[in-house]
């Protein structure tokens, strides 16, 4: 026993070291991009020095972005890694070989569910910001800045959003640097084809390459824009009540499992120390997590 706990002690010890020191990275990586690149690459190499972050395969770097989750994704790829690498044994020495194996699928599986349900967030995101963008594009418009200057300027604007004033930034570049405006923004269209990107693309593009009344005519399709975002919001409220169900569903099972392996310990000998018990509890598990799937699926709102 004395063994198991001072397992559990170290992984936690060693768990915790490593999410504070990938926390510190990612601020220093925030607070760098900051300052001029010439001074990048020398606070970047001391922090790679002390610590180097595991990168994310492209696949999963590009579900992670698109999941939107909070942090970097060298940081969110390394704290994954590290608590499946820790996670197993800590599991496996209170519990036995059975609840190391359900720690296991769990860790395994449990972010897969996590990404998957939260799949287009960035995309969402992007969209709420998409009218504020054009508005503002529209202001410096009215005030003489050229059409490249104000989707720059949009770009570089507080509340534009980090994804789309990324995008805005690059096209606002490309165009400074002798492509066309119009083939930057297509570009824009191509890497984020949403209805509201694809709109507002059009609306800058016939503006750039037409003239006239161009302040205007984003003002309407920034308008359009957030009527539409007003109806989506309102449909997901709607299908709101669906989703709460779908996640009590899902969760209950779970919580009964745990409460009736806790409060009886012939349960929780029979699920995690037996062949059959084991058996029934990955079937189990998985049959929940594609209900929960199915039921997310359903009260998932297209417009």
């Amino acid at each position: 026993m004395s063994a198991a706990a001072l397992l559990v002690g170290l992984a936690v010890v060693l768990t915790g070291a490593a999410a504070q020191a990938a926390h510190r990275l990612s601020r220093r990586g925030t607070v760098v991009g900051r300052f001029p690149a010439e001074t990048e690459a020398p606070v970047e190499g001391r922090a790679a020095g002390r610590l180097r972050l595991a990168e994310p395969p492209p696949r999963v770097a590009v579900a992670l972005a698109e999941a939107d989750l909070p942090g970097r994704a060298s940081v969110t790829w390394t704290a994954w890694l590290t608590v499946m690498a820790l996670g197993p044994l800590v599991a496996a020495s209170v519990g036995g070989p059975g609840l190391g194996g359900v720690a296991v699928l769990g860790l395994l599986f449990g972010p897969v569910l996590v990404i998957r349900t939260r799949r287009g967030r960035a995309d969402a995101r992007l969209e709420q910001a998409l009218p504020g963008a054009l508005e503002a594009v529209a202001r410096s418009l009215r005030s003489g800045a050229s059409l490249r200057q104000a989707v720059e300027e949009a770009g570089a604007a507080a509340g534009t959003g980090r994804v789309l004033s990324v995008e805005l930034s690059r096209a606002a570049a490309e165009a400074a640097q002798g492509a066309s405006l119009v083939h930057a923004l297509e570009a824009v269209g191509a890497r984020r084809p949403l209805p509201g990107v694809r709109l507002g693309v059009a609306a800058l593009c016939l503006g750039a390459e037409t003239g006239g009344a161009q302040a205007r005519a984003v003002d309407a399709v920034a308008a359009t824009v957030r009527e539409r975002l007003a109806v989506t919001a309102e449909l997901r409220a709607l299908s709101s009540q669906a989703r709460i169900s779908a996640l009590v569903i899902g969760l209950a099972p779970l919580g009964f499992g745990a409460f009736a392996a806790a409060t009886d310990p012939r349960t929780s000998q029979f699920l995690l120390h037996t062949t059959g018990g084991l058996v029934l509890l990955v079937a189990g598990l998985m049959l929940d997590a594609v209900g929960w799937l199915w039921m997310q699926h359903l009260a998932k709102v297209a417009v």
